[in-house]
């Protein structure tokens, strides 16, 4: 191109040339005519590169109109994505620690159980009392209620992730935004690392709790135990996937977090190769959200089904009544006179 216009530089002085020699001199009449096709045939190259100027000043303006970025939009987009993502991963690991509590009380709940499997004896009246207390089963309660409020809740902040990193897409140049449509359906395949974890199948964990609820409620005094510790086991398993999955998605929040501050931190330089870093980042972003958003729906619909087996062995125990099943049961009544006898 720079030749081009160098070409034409020396046309210019050609035509000078020419015109002084023509005002200037005499000459031949074949002479001025070589002289006039010389300066006709300029001027006619100089409104050709007149035309080629404007075209080329119509590409430069498409190509800025194409590939303006809008930077402050891009950081805002990064910094409330990051700070999106920090609230996550922080209310994940509260999560975490209260899935370890859950845990720990169906451990306990089964394991003061163990042994009583054949019905109820005097040696293992006290355990099944402590095992029924109220008390522990209400703070169970609250505590898989707490924890469905914050699945709740990681499911919210990711949506917002997603949403956020979608005004920042709308601030990219049009050409790259043609190519993030549909950007969800394509996360996977272009944000997706084959390290990623899948999600889980939960449909036979989800079955086994409905059916252990339903045991629950249709059990009696003395086939009450085994099914009890059946439920104690359903709430420890159960417990412990909800950790590893909450555990899965703070690693993703961690994540977002990271590439969202390398989006917020974006500065324009070599534009070419900071954009494809950028929507790398972008790919990678809604991949994460989207992992933690079907995670958060799915452990959600785990935890509602431990609370409902929590519920089932609560109304149980209301209408069970311990001390009135011990005062009644036949076999605690034979116990009874047998030590009466004794003495």
């Amino acid at each position: 191109f720079l030749c081009f216009f160098s070409v034409r530089s020396n046309f210019v002085d050609t035509k000078v040339s020419l015109l002084y020699r023509s005002d200037n001199t005499s000459q031949s009449t074949t002479t001025m005519s070589v002289d006039r096709h010389a300066i006709n045939f300029i001027d006619k190259f100089e409104n050709r590169v007149e035309d080629v100027k404007n075209s080329v000043q119509g590409v430069k303006d498409a190509v800025k109109d194409n590939f303006a970025v809008d930077v402050n939009g891009i950081k805002n987009a990064g910094r409330e994505c990051h700070t999106a993502a920090k609230e996550t991963s922080t209310m994940c690991t509260t999560t975490t620690t209260k899935s370890i509590q859950l845990l720990s009380f169906g451990v306990e709940m089964k394991s003061a159980l163990d042994g009583l499997n054949n019905g109820i004896d005097v040696q293992h009246i006290a355990s099944l009392r402590n095992v029924l207390n109220r008390d522990k089963m209400s703070n169970a309660l609250d505590l898989a209620s707490e924890m469905d409020d914050l699945a709740l809740s990681c499911a919210q902040q990711s949506a917002k992730m997603i949403d956020t990193i979608d005004s920042g897409i709308q601030t990219l140049p049009n050409i790259l935004g043609k190519n993030l449509d549909r950007r969800l359906e394509h996360a996977k395949e272009k944000g997706g690392k084959d390290s990623d974890p899948e999600l889980p199948d939960l449909e036979q964990d989800l079955v086994a709790l409905e059916e252990t609820a339903k045991g629950v409620r249709s059990s009696n005094p003395l086939s009450a135990i085994e099914t009890f510790q059946k439920a104690f086991d359903g709430i420890s398993a159960n417990s412990t996937r909800c950790k590893d999955m909450f555990t899965t998605m703070k690693d993703f929040a961690d994540d977002v977090a990271g590439v969202s501050d390398t989006i917020n931190q974006f500065k324009m330089g070599n534009v070419v190769g900071r954009v494809r870093e950028l929507v790398k980042d972008i790919w990678r972003c809604l991949r994460l959200s989207d992992l933690i958003r079907s995670f958060a729906k799915a452990v959600e619909t785990l935890i509602k089904r431990i609370i409902d087996v929590i519920k089932a062995l609560i109304e149980k125990i209301q209408i069970f009544d311990v001390e009135n099943i011990m005062a009644n049961c036949g076999c605690c009544t034979e116990i009874e006179s047998a030590l009466e006898s004794i003495g």
